[in-house]
């Protein structure tokens, strides 16, 4: 029979869905369904891809890049998302070669996962569902797929995937008739609203789906016999090509799925089967009703329904003068009648539990060691050799390296926003400089700021854009640059670690 879906056991495979932050959980959430609607439309998407998929799923939120990308590495940790690069965009600068490596897809765990849970949440909050011509749809299934196999088997595959689809629909509108059924037997039945909208839901059940089943059973009956005619797994299998399934192990698994689910489809249409059953239930559903109503109509003089029970109990206890005869009638009501209790003596009774509890005190005597119980000893003491020198040449390199970069940086500050232009005619160290402080913030760029922020060695460089679709040539000493049209402010900045240095 092969593992059912039950027994596969995976307890990370929903764990995103339970994050504990709920801000961080809704745009975790917000992620995967945009991925999830962008999965049908391309293989990978980019973060400004990604903003713009949030806001068509309905998330208005305005969220940043650094949040954004953190919310997606906690779903590729997770194993929903992966990193997939994309070197078949077209590249136009430095920049974009960055960029195009940016970019991400669900995984095939995480588009199943977020469709489950997109679909269990959508059954959740559907409303009681009895269609009438069920078995209708049914039999039309089986004798399209009795005339498929005959003329045009390419078409099976999509008749056969409709198989499953109707076994849901059974089992969906089995279990709302029942617990249809079952809620007017609880106590809650004095309810006006509650027996209301189970009684309708009882009266729908009986006049659409149980008396239309009943008609519907012999015909699809009938319809199951021709196709065992033809037989189950020969037409299965003659649908296997128009399937669509590549991989050539995959291929029996998929005629053993569909296979079984012709038989368990079979299975609640033959005699004594659950469709039989839930006819046979519909004369159980009405003694329900007719019991519901009776005992809202003997509630208030009776005594039969038992929050009705309560409810008086409640108001003669109101009613009552003072505690003590509030007390009789509790009493009296619950048969809390006093009665006497044989008393051992302390000696025999609490003494030994004294004892018991406390226990007899035992020396402990505590040592402190310098190393851990049990570790060995590691024999005689090696030279360590001394590398503070080496630390000191190092850190002194360092220091000198960065001093330099420091001065480079410290160059380029402007007095506010500047175009591109401004640094016209830069040598190498300073070119390279301002290259990699514009790489950093175009790559940081965050849509909802409208502006991009980079930081390198005493350095700060915002960049903002400029004239929509201008570009613009900036003349180095090596060589020119065409970008589009930016706004550069970089300014220096001084840490607390800096000045206490100095």
């Amino acid at each position: 029979m092969g593992t059912q879906w039950w027994q596969l056991k995976d307890a990370e495979l929903f764990g995103v869905f339970a994050e504990s932050n709920p801000r961080r959980r809704a745009l975790d959430t917000a992620v995967l369904a945009a991925l999830l609607a962008g999965s049908t439309r391309g293989p990978t998407w980019t973060l400004s891809d990604i903003h713009r998929l949030l806001r068509e799923v309905g998330y208005e939120e305005p969220v940043g890049n650094e949040d954004l990308a953190e919310s997606i590495q906690r779903l590729i940790d997770a194993g929903h998302v992966v990193a997939d690069p994309n070197y078949t965009e077209p590249v136009a600068s430095y920049t974009d070669g960055l960029r195009r490596r940016e970019a991400w897809s669900l995984t095939r765990r995480g588009r199943v996962v977020v469709a489950a849970v997109r679909d269990a949440q959508l059954r959740l909050e559907r409303t009681m569902q009895l269609p009438a011509r069920l078995l209708d749809s049914v039999e039309q299934t089986l004798r399209s797929l009795a005339a498929h196999h005959r003329d045009d088997a390419e078409m099976l595959a999509p008749v056969l995937a409709q198989v499953r689809t109707q076994l849901e629909q059974l089992q969906e509108a089995s279990g709302d008739f029942y617990s249809a059924v079952g809620a007017l037997t609880r106590p809650d039945v004095s309810d006006d609203e509650a027996f209301t909208a189970n009684c309708r839901h009882i009266l729908l059940a009986l006049q659409q789906f149980a008396w239309r089943t009943e008609q519907s059973l012999g015909q699809v009956r009938a319809a199951f016999d021709e196709i065992h005619a033809l037989g189950t797994e020969t037409v299965v299998r003659r649908a296997l090509p128009g399937a669509g399934v590549l991989d050539v192990e995959a291929q029996d698994a998929w005629v053993a799925q569909r296979v079984r689910e012709l038989s368990d489809l079979q299975a609640w249409l033959d005699p004594g089967g659950a469709v039989e059953l839930l006819v046979s239930a519909a004369a159980d559903a009405v003694h329900a009703l007719l019991g519901a109503i009776d005992r809202r109509f003997h509630a208030a003089t009776r005594g039969s329904d038992l929050g009705s029970d309560f409810r008086q109990v409640a108001r003669m206890l109101h009613a009552q003068p003072d505690a003590p005869a509030a007390f009789q009638v509790f009493a009296a009501t619950f048969g809390l009648w006093p009665s006497r209790h044989p008393l051992t003596s302390a000696e025999d009774d609490v003494a030994p539990a004294i004892l018991s509890a406390s226990g007899s005190g035992q020396p402990v005597q505590v040592v402190l060691r310098r190393t851990q119980r049990g570790v060995a000893s590691a024999g005689r003491p090696r030279n360590i050799p001394d590398l503070s020198r080496a630390r000191r040449d190092a850190s002194t390199r360092n220091r000198e390296v960065l001093e330099r970069l420091v001065a480079v940086t410290g160059a380029l500050a402007t007095d506010g926003r500047v175009p591109l232009s401004h640094f016209d005619g830069l040598d190498a160290e300073h070119t390279s400089a301002l290259a990699s402080l514009l790489d950093e913030a175009l790559d940081a760029f965050d849509a909802a700021a409208g502006c991009g922020v980079a930081e390198l060695a005493g350095a700060r460089l915002t960049v903002w854009p400029g004239l929509t679709g201008h570009w613009v040539d900036t003349c180095f000493e090596e060589g020119v640059l065409t970008t589009v049209d930016l706004l550069v402010e970089v300014y220096t900045v001084t840490h607390e670690s800096d000045e206490e240095a100095a």
